[in-house]
């Protein structure tokens, strides 16, 4: 699973969260973490770099359904967040791979 700590530009401010996403034969899950809530993503590559993601975007006060478009390149991730009041841009990147975990020292 690939994890990116990604930030949405909203107009409230920055919110910092994470986006974690498994590939399951070109079909992708996942959660966004953002305001102290995991929201299940679904989606699929719609590009070489390209992905899109429906998910909804828990806040206290409210439920959004969602659309993100995101472009991966290299280490970057960059997107926008489309619902139906409003437009909202994310940017973030990938987080290095943890060394010294269990299968790497030989265990399971």
């Amino acid at each position: 699973m690939d994890t990116y700590k990604i930030v949405l530009e909203s107009q409230i401010g920055l919110r910092e969260g994470t986006l974690a996403l498994e590939d399951q034969n070109g079909f992708l899950k996942g959660t966004i973490t953002l305001l102290g809530y995991e929201n299940p993503v679904s989606g699929e590559w719609i590009g070489e770099h390209s992905i899109r993601l429906s998910h909804h975007l828990h806040t206290q006060i409210s439920d959004l359904s969602c659309v993100s478009i995101f472009e991966m390149e290299g280490n970057e991730i960059t997107g926008t967040l489309h619902n139906e009041l409003n437009v909202m841009k994310w940017h973030g990147e990938k987080e290095a791979d943890k060394k010294g975990g269990m299968e790497e020292n030989g265990r399971e």
